[in-house]
């Protein structure tokens, strides 16, 4: 354990060393021992050292932070990315689905019934979940909210076929427009690209 810790440190310090302002602090250290300085400016000269190192040393770790920060926003806008694609997807999957099994909605075989609301239903949770500003593309909200919107209506008529006195053929027009529109704007999520930098 210590010696790949030791390892680990002992390749950073070369990697400091190596670097323009370790190699000019290490130049001027060296030309001062061969040189010989006095007493008097001794302390100066360490103290000017120390301010160039550590200088360097914030240059450094600013950067390193930037660069993971930046890396850590790529990986989770990725996710999210394929998440939100992967959901749409689905959710257009769900809402032909809906409108294919039109009549057994509205039918008396409750166990189909609760089989393709239960579907909808958990997809529909799914892009809820889903936080709009959370969206790595900015194009990305309208589809996204689309597909939302018209899950949620789709899923609310086919609740509806369930009830007796329900206008049937007004239900099977929403759920053929969401199911339209849906597909729709899935298929805009779809065709995105996310652009790494």
């Amino acid at each position: 354990m210590w010696s790949a810790e030791i390892k680990n440190n002992t390749s950073t310090l070369y990697k400091i060393i190596l670097s323009p302002p370790g190699s000019l602090c290490l130049g001027v250290v060296i030309t001062l021992l061969l040189k010989g300085w006095s007493s008097e400016s001794a302390a100066a000269w360490v103290q000017a050292i120390g301010g160039i190192a550590a200088v360097g040393a914030a240059f450094y770790i600013g950067n390193k932070q930037a660069r993971d920060t930046a890396r850590a926003r790529r990986q989770r806008d990725e996710v999210i990315f394929r998440l939100v694609c992967g959901i749409a997807k689905r959710a257009a999957e769900v809402s032909h689905v809906l409108f294919v099994n039109f009549d057994s909605l509205h039918e008396s075989d409750t166990a189909k019934r609760v089989e393709v609301l239960t579907e909808a239903e958990e997809h529909l949770l799914a892009m809820k979940v889903v936080s709009p500003v959370d969206l790595p593309l900015p194009e990305m909200v309208e589809p996204f909210m689309a597909i939302r919107g018209a899950l949620e209506k789709a899923t609310v008529m086919a609740r509806l076929l369930s009830e007796p006195q329900v206008d049937r053929m007004r239900c099977a027009t929403v759920l053929a427009h969401s199911s339209q529109k849906i597909r729709i704007a899935a298929d805009a999520l779809m065709s995105m690209e996310l652009v790494s930098d």
